[in-house]
């Protein structure tokens, strides 16, 4: 491909950044664009290049759609999860192809409930939701209404399950809540908790004991590691619900308020 000497004539990063951001040329350059075969000959060169690179290479580090309804169905192993949960975190693209997913998945959920011909109370019953209680350093528990707490770290305690939350930073100073699961249950060691799920929602919205789980999907969903560890991140500023499905029962965490530094 000949290169145009014209002294009008855009060079090579001026008509790369005009193929492939369009950002615009000079006017004396788009007047010679328009009058110099052989600039638009470069062009359509560059235009073709750009194509044919997105096509090969278009979400190619991006799991396929299976994979990604797997992973928000929470149906893949550990690793495997674990894996994708850090590429959906840093990929726009994926991160609102999984919030259809689970939207979806909510929706199929709510399709296969009981009719409301039949009682929700057996529903209600194999799994229970307590509430935690966010125990001050003193060892004194706190009413619900006083869980509103500013400090970090912060442990709280639902009957046999014991929650400690700490508050920290990604390297680009994003929020970051990392919390670990233990249980008090001496016949329950803390491999039992691996793969328990645990979701974050944007709060605050009205809890009860029977209520449902809202309509909106969560912000942030993982899973305990081997250790109880469960991490979720970016988190922004803001108040925030958390739930864990232990097994037999719905662990709610309310008040989870992260300020703006």
């Amino acid at each position: 491909m000949m290169d145009c000497l014209h002294p009008t004539a855009p060079d090579d990063e001026e008509l790369l950044r005009f193929a492939l951001d369009g950002e615009a040329l000079s006017v004396e350059a788009s007047r010679h664009l328009e009058e110099c075969f052989t600039c638009r000959q470069r062009l359509a060169s560059y235009k073709r290049t750009h194509t044919s690179l997105v096509s090969r290479l278009y979400r190619s580090q991006c799991p396929d759609s299976t994979r990604l309804s797997l992973y928000c169905a929470d149906l893949l192993p550990l690793d495997e999860r674990l894996s994708l949960a850090q590429h959906v975190q840093d990929c726009p693209l994926c991160v609102a192809e999984a919030q259809d997913a689970r939207q979806f998945l909510m929706q199929m959920d709510r399709d296969l409930l009981p009719s409301p011909s039949f009682s929700l109370d057996g529903l209600h019953a194999t799994v229970r939701r307590i509430f935690a209680s966010l125990v001050k350093q003193q060892a004194q528990l706190v009413v619900r209404s006083d869980a509103h707490e500013s400090t970090w770290p912060r442990q709280y305690k639902a009957e046999a399950v014991d929650l400690s939350l700490h508050l920290s930073h990604t390297r680009s100073r994003e929020h970051m809540l990392l919390g670990r699961l233990t249980s008090t249950n001496a016949s329950e060691d803390v491999e039992a908790l691996e793969g328990v799920p645990a979701e974050l929602y944007t709060g605050p919205w009205s809890v009860t004991v029977n209520s449902d789980k809202p309509e909106a999907a969560p912000l942030l969903r993982t899973c305990a590691d081997d250790m109880g560890n469960i991490v979720f991140k970016p988190v922004p500023a803001g108040e925030y619900v958390m739930l864990i499905q232990h097994p037999g029962c719905e662990v709610v965490i309310e008040g989870l308020t992260i300020e703006q530094t």
